[in-house]
């Protein structure tokens, strides 16, 4: 299919005047070829890949006219148009429904994410990173953070959840800098023996210890002129602390065992944790003087609810990457609309476990939203499902506001989705 080539599709943002009294929402549309930022008012706007469509989406599954959204008052208001795929909210198929800050439209292939409009305010900051998969704006702002620090010699702490991928993040700030043509040394504190911790970090002579039958270099002289990543450096031991310290500050390091001056290290340091670390400096549990050195510039990743319109292009990034093992799959509508939907506590490796079950469950090439509910249900182990507000009130239009029908279709207790709904 050609791109959309009218005047009102290739701006990155198209500025709609805000009228007093209406609450201005901003949108990213994310089709297949392309994300963009749009600014909603109260002027109704249709959704489609027909070039009559106010803005035209590239997505075969998409029909000529789909949807039509609306500001009214502090909601936006979502009509199907007798879509063939239909329209869904959060994970919930529509024919007209309200949506807030935080909800995920979603037809065919194509998301749109709805934020408040000062988020969004401006053209997204620059391309995404081509190491990690995903276009939002939020991804856009986290590749205009690392290519800026990049270039730095400074440390960087990466913070983020478990499975937000802080390793390649580290990666590219490697790939990025000037210290690209160098090595790129990983090393995971939490997988160490607390009495090798030293060892692995500094290296050690031979005999300088029971087991140290030969000459160790150490993860900072393997990483010489390039890059050392330590992985969860919250759980570096309080004795090891002090030496790591000496090191960033730029004196000799020595090898266990060694009766030599040592020799100072030309390294970058990057480190990562997905525990609060101000917390354990406050409980003692981490060098204060350690953690002010390692955080002069901190990148925080989002976690993948923070970024709901990737979620699918990251698991179509995942399908593909198993498609040797599992063959060729792709995504029904519904289906993007529920991965899109669930809050994927464990992040991507949550989202890559549900997708290979899912897989392993469907009888033919696309998979069903029964396919990927039952992997969340399996990941969830039994605990009652993620249903979002915005979610909840979808389930609530769509069951004409039969409170006890739409709670039965979210698989929750009416007196918990009455709670997640808002009403009394």
């Amino acid at each position: 299919m050609d791109r959309h080539n009218e005047e009102s599709d290739t701006d990155s943002t198209i500025e709609i005047p805000k009228l007093p009294g209406t609450r201005t929402f901003s949108i990213e549309v994310f089709d297949t070829e392309d994300t963009r930022l749009l600014a909603m008012s109260e002027l109704p706007k249709t959704f489609g890949s027909s070039r009559k469509a106010d803005v035209r989406v590239v997505d075969p599954a998409v029909s000529g006219m789909h949807c039509e959204l609306l500001v009214t008052g502090d909601r936006l208001r979502i009509r199907d148009l007798g879509s063939r795929n239909g329209t869904f909210v959060g994970a919930a198929r529509v024919q007209e429904a309200w949506a807030g800050v935080g909800s995920t439209i979603t037809l065919g292939e194509t998301r749109i994410v709805v934020h408040a409009y000062e988020e969004i305010r401006g053209a997204p900051p620059g391309d995404p990173l081509p190491s990690l998969v995903g276009t939002s704006l939020v991804m856009r702002r986290l590749a205009a953070r690392v290519r800026k620090l990049a270039s730095l010699s400074s440390p960087v702490l990466i913070m983020g959840e478990t499975g937000t991928g802080k390793e390649l993040v580290a990666q590219a700030l490697h790939d990025e800098g000037r210290r690209q043509t160098g090595p790129f040394v990983v090393l995971n504190v939490a997988c160490l023996p607390r009495d090798l911790v030293e060892s692995e970090l500094f290296g050690h002579e031979r005999g300088s210890f029971t087991g140290a039958v030969a000459r160790r270099s150490g993860a900072f002289a393997d990483a010489e002129k390039g890059t050392l990543f330590l992985d969860e450096i919250g759980e570096l031991p309080l004795d090891a602390q002090p030496k790591l310290l000496r090191a960033l500050d730029g004196y000799a390091i020595k090898r266990v065992g060694s009766s030599g001056s040592g020799e100072r290290a030309d390294v970058r340091v990057v480190a990562a944790t997905h525990k609060p670390l101000v917390e354990d400096v406050a409980e003692q549990r981490f060098r204060r003087d350690l953690f002010h050195r390692l955080e002069a510039f901190v990148i925080d990743i989002p976690p993948l609810r923070k970024r709901r319109g990737d979620i699918v292009l990251i698991a179509q990034h995942i399908l593909r990457s198993h498609e040797p093992e599992l063959g060729p799959r792709v995504l029904s509508p519904g289906a993007a609309a529920r991965l899109s939907s669930h809050e994927w506590e464990g992040n991507v490796r949550e989202l890559r476990n549900v997708l290979l079950r899912a897989s392993e469950a469907n009888e033919g090439t696309v998979i069903g939203e029964a396919c990927i509910a039952q992997g969340i249900r399996i990941s969830g182990q039994g605990e009652a499902p993620d249903v979002s507000p915005a979610f909840a009130n979808a389930l609530l239009v769509k069951n004409k506001g039969n409170l006890t029908a739409a709670a039965r279709e979210a698989g929750l207790p009416r007196t918990t989705f009455r709670k997640i709904v808002g009403r009394k």
